[in-house]
């Protein structure tokens, strides 16, 4: 007859293996995760980024000396930042990998609410134009595309 001791033999032995595969797939799946996780910080990241970028060639655009005064009716517009800001520089880096497009979207009177009842030949015009920016990370291959209104009062009979 055996003993107690000899019938229990292994029993230990497999309640640990049977532990130690429970405690290795835990540990993979917090390492699947922990993973996706910075895939996730990442892109979010380099959006954050390519929105900041984005928004500063936009303000760099309305600010340039070429375009202070351009903002009238049939304008061509300078979307070149290139001439205005040298990239090379740290503090304008980051305008050189976005695409800047302005287009006249319309032009006419000025009529809109708290403008008052001006009508005529002496109303005042305005011309609205959209600029768009396509800001790119050159390392991720992320991308946002920001687009900003703009309007300018006009003086009197400035539109056809």
């Amino acid at each position: 007859m055996k003993t107690r001791a000899q019938s229990q033999a292994g029993v230990v032995l497999v309640t640990s293996l049977i532990m130690l595969v429970m405690m290795t797939l835990l540990v993979v799946s917090l390492v699947r995760t922990s993973v996706i996780e910075l895939k996730i910080g990442g892109a979010s990241q380099i959006a954050a980024q390519n929105l900041a970028n984005a928004e500063a060639a936009i303000w760099a655009f309305m600010n340039a000396p070429s375009n202070r005064d351009g903002f009238v009716h049939g304008a061509v517009m300078d979307v070149n930042l290139s001439d205005d800001y040298t990239f090379t520089l740290p503090q304008f880096k980051h305008l050189a990998n976005v695409t800047l497009t302005a287009n006249e979207v319309s032009c006419g009177s000025d009529a809109g609410v708290g403008r008052g009842n001006m009508a005529g030949e002496k109303a005042p015009q305005a011309v609205y134009f959209d600029v768009r920016a396509d800001s790119r990370d050159a390392v991720f291959a992320g991308r946002t595309i920001v687009h900003q209104g703009i309007r300018s009062i006009l003086p009197p009979g400035s539109c056809p």
